[in-house]
């Protein structure tokens, strides 16, 4: 197991106890989550690994993930990564959480834009509270337009079978934010100082107080719906009672 203080490189002990495999090229699905791993070290030995969890570890480079030609699935959320740079060759995956990160603008999605068979992205898993500093009011049509494949995007549905619930959600969402433009769970880039020595303790605390803080969130956002619903419903009543009215006259 690994140590609780001490960072770690993937070695072929470790992907062999992690899998019950005797054969590294034989593991098709690896969890290898809260494993304070900083270097992927031989991970590209598992040329036959599909679904591959790294979350809650302490990465900040990608490269190494470039020669998983089969993998359809990876979760990188909770980590330090500021760039995809190395994902851009895994023509097959299918799905890429990287919510609780720093990835400071969409530009750092143009590394994986090539890849026609991604259909699932995660950048702000609001759940948790995981989050990117790109992820402000705008982010959703950027990240459409840079990724033409996606079907869903932030566990919300964005082309095809219920994307016009996702297209009114959003709206409802910014309008929301523009009534409160405090309520936003986002990491924005002022929240760190790039410049400085990263402190993960730090940062895991900080999103630890985001979860916490998340359900009274729901439920002042859940209020502001209430709020306007009763407004509309306020409206409706006054404009059936008018054409009532105009009848009688």
């Amino acid at each position: 197991m690994a140590s609780l203080f001490s960072d770690v490189t993937i070695t072929r002990q470790l992907l062999k106890f992690q899998s019950c495999e005797f054969d590294v090229e034989s593991i098709h699905t690896l969890s290898l989550k809260n494993q304070n791993i900083s270097d992927l070290g031989c991970i590209s030995e598992c040329i036959n690994l599909e679904n591959l969890d790294l979350s809650n570890n302490k990465l900040t480079k990608l490269h190494k993930l470039a020669g998983l030609k089969s993998l359809k699935k990876l979760n990188l959320s909770v980590n330090m990564i500021t760039s995809l740079d190395g994902l851009q060759s895994l023509e097959n995956l299918e799905s890429l959480n990287i919510s609780g990160n720093l990835l400071g603008s969409t530009d750092t999605l143009r590394s994986i834009c090539s890849l026609q068979n991604l259909k699932n992205l995660k950048l702000n898993d609001k759940a948790f509270g995981l989050s990117n500093p790109m992820c402000n009011t705008k982010y959703v049509d950027e990240v459409l337009l840079l990724l033409p494949t996606l079907t869903q995007l932030d566990d919300q549905r964005v082309r095809g079978q219920g994307q016009e619930l996702f297209s009114l959600s959003n709206e409802i969402e910014k309008s929301l934010l523009g009534l409160h433009p405090s309520k936003s769970t986002t990491i924005r880039n002022n929240d760190f100082d790039f410049n400085s020595e990263f402190n993960f303790n730090s940062f895991i605390s900080t999103k630890s107080q985001r979860v916490s803080t998340a359900e009274q969130e729901l439920i002042d956002l859940l209020q502001d719906c209430a709020a306007l619903n009763k407004q509309a419903v306020q409206i409706l009543t006054k404009t059936k009672a008018t054409q009532n009215l105009s009848l009688e006259t």
